[in-house]
C-alpha cells in the first residue's frame, strides 16, 4: 500500500481523499468501528457544524501556538467550503455557523463515503489495528526493490472485531486519525496516543474539553434544571483567564451549557495543575452592579411591605434566587422595610459575583473533544510528518489542538486530514 490510514473519522476520511487525488495509487482505510463517521453523524445534536465564518487562530488553543496561523493559511474557512463543495455538499449559514444544508450529519458521511468509493478507496470496517511497527529496510520484505531505494516500511497487524481474524497489511506511509479520548462509546479511545509514544512522540497530557463543570457545593440539588443568561468569568489567582456570555444550564452536578463548556479546558488545566482556580457567575449580564444595586433600593421602598424573597420575584427562576438568598444569608422572611441595605448591597454583590468553585471537570464520556495530544512540537507544520520518523503523519483530534464550541473542530479535523492526506500522495 502506498498509504495506509488508522482511523475513520472526519481526518481519515479527508486524508484518504486527498491522498488519492494527489497521486497515491492505493489507499487503506481501517475503522474499528462497523461504519465510517460514527463520532461525526452524533455532533451538532445530528446536524453536524462543520466549520465557521468566524475563522480565526483566537478558536483554537494549543501549546504550539504558531502552528494554528500556520494551518488556517492552509485550509481556511473557504478553503473548507471549496471541500465540501467537491463532494456535493451545499452548505446552511446560521449566524456563523455552517452545516449541510440538509441539517443531517449522516448525509455528509454518505457525501464522503460516496467520493472514498469513486476513488477506489480499499476501506476495511470492524478492524482493529493491534500493533503497528516500522521496518527500516524495505528489500527485507520486498526483495526486488534495491537497497538504496526510499525509506522503510510500516507494517501492521489488526483484528476483525467480529470474527477475530488477524490480518497483516504494509505500507509506505502510515497516517494515524485515532481522534482522542473523547466521547469513548464513538471509539475514541486513545490507541493512537500509544502508537504515537511507541515512535518516539511526546503527549500533552490529554484532558476532557467542551464539557460540564462539577462542584461539591449542595446548592446545586436545589438550582437543578434551572436555565439563565449569565456571564462567567474564570480566574487562575488574580488573573482573568476567560469572559463570556451566553446561557447557563444549572445542573445538579454543578453547570453545563455553551457558555461553560467554553471555558472547560482552562479548568482541567488548573485543577491538573493544581492551581486555585475561581468562577465568577454574573446572573443580570445585561445591567451593571451598581445601577442594578439602585434599583433594587427602589423595590424595597416601592414594596416595603412585601417579604424579602418578592425582592427578586419575575426577575431570577424562583429556585436560582432561592440558592442567592442563602449563599447571601438574606432574610427573606421578614418584610423589606425590616432589611437593611447593607443585606442588599450583599445580596447584589452575589448576584454579579456568584463565587462558583471547581472541583473537576466531567469525565470523558460527557466531553466533546480532547485537550492535548500529540506535541506539534515533533512534527513538520506543512506536512504534519513526523520529525520523529520519516512517512508517519497526524491529523484530526489526536494532536494537541481543540477548538471552541461551533464547528471548529470538525474543522480542524477535516483540514489536517486533507493536508496530511496530500503530502501523502505527493511522496515518491
Amino acid at each position: 500500500m502506498d498509504c495506509i490510514i488508522v482511523g475513520g473519522g472526519a481526518a481519515g476520511m479527508a486524508a484518504a481523499i486527498s491522498a488519492r487525488e494527489h497521486g497515491a495509487e492505493s489507499v487503506l482505510l481501517l475503522e474499528k468501528n462497523d461504519c465510517l463517521g460514527k463520532k461525526l453523524k452524533q455532533t451538532g445534536n445530528g446536524r453536524c457544524n462543520f466549520t465557521n465564518r468566524n475563522m480565526q487562530e483566537s478558536c483554537f488553543r494549543s501549546e504550539s501556538k504558531n502552528f494554528i496561523a500556520s494551518f488556517l493559511k492552509r485550509f481556511s474557512f473557504s478553503d473548507s467550503i471549496d471541500f465540501f463543495h467537491s463532494l456535493g455538499v451545499l452548505e446552511k449559514y446560521r449566524g456563523e455557523y455552517v452545516y449541510p444544508h440538509s441539517d443531517q450529519a449522516k448525509s455528509l458521511v454518505l457525501s464522503l463515503e460516496r467520493r472514498l468509493r469513486e476513488l477506489a478507496v480499499l476501506v476495511k470496517l470492524s478492524a482493529e489495528v493491534m500493533n503497528v511497527r516500522y521496518v527500516e529496510d524495505r528489500t527485507a520484505i520486498f526483495p526486488e526493490e534495491s537497497a538504496g531505494e526510499s525509506s522503510g516500511l510500516f507494517q501492521l497487524q489488526f483484528a476483525d472485531r467480529e470474527s477475530g481474524e488477524r490480518s497483516i497489511v504494509k505500507g509506505k506511509a502510515l497516517l494515524l486519525t485515532t481522534g482522542g479520548l473523547a466521547m469513548p462509546a464513538s471509539g475514541s479511545t486513545g490507541d493512537g496516543y500509544t502508537f504515537a509514544k511507541q515512535f518516539g512522540h511526546t503527549l500533552v497530557r490529554p484532558v476532557p474539553s467542551l464539557c460540564p463543570i462539577f462542584t461539591e457545593e449542595k446548592y446545586t440539588k436545589i438550582w437543578a434544571g434551572v436555565r439563565t443568561d449569565c456571564r462567567l468569568s474564570l480566574f487562575d489567582g488574580e488573573e482573568l483567564l476567560y469572559q463570556d456570555k451566553g446561557e447557563l444550564q444549572c445542573t445538579d452536578y454543578g453547570i453545563s451549557g455553551i457558555v461553560v463548556f467554553q471555558c472547560s479546558r482552562l479548568v482541567a488545566n488548573l485543577l491538573e495543575r493544581k492551581r486555585k482556580s475561581r468562577l465568577f457567575l454574573s446572573f443580570l449580564p445585561e445591567y451593571e452592579e451598581e445601577s442594578f444595586y439602585s434599583y433594587l433600593l427602589t423595590r424595597k421602598r416601592e414594596y416595603k411591605n412585601r417579604l424579602g424573597r418578592d425582592l427578586l420575584l419575575s426577575i431570577l427562576p424562583d429556585k436560582l434566587s432561592y440558592v442567592l438568598f442563602q449563599k447571601a444569608s438574606f432574610p427573606e422572611e421578614k418584610k423589606l422595610q425590616e432589611i437593611p441595605e447593607e443585606k442588599i448591597k450583599e445580596l447584589c454583590r452575589i448576584l454579579f459575583h456568584f463565587p462558583f468553585i471547581p472541583s473537576a471537570v466531567s469525565d470523558f464520556s460527557r466531553a466533546q473533544c480532547t485537550a492535548g495530544g500529540v506535541s506539534l512540537s515533533q512534527l513538520d507544520y506543512e506536512s504534519l510528518e513526523s520529525l520523529c520518523c520519516k512517512g508517519l503523519y497526524f491529523a484530526g483530534e489526536i494532536l494537541d489542538v481543540d477548538g471552541i464550541c461551533g464547528g471548529y473542530n470538525l474543522h480542524f479535523a477535516f483540514g489536517t486530514g486533507k493536508i496530511a492526506g496530500e503530502a501523502m500522495g505527493k511522496r515518491r
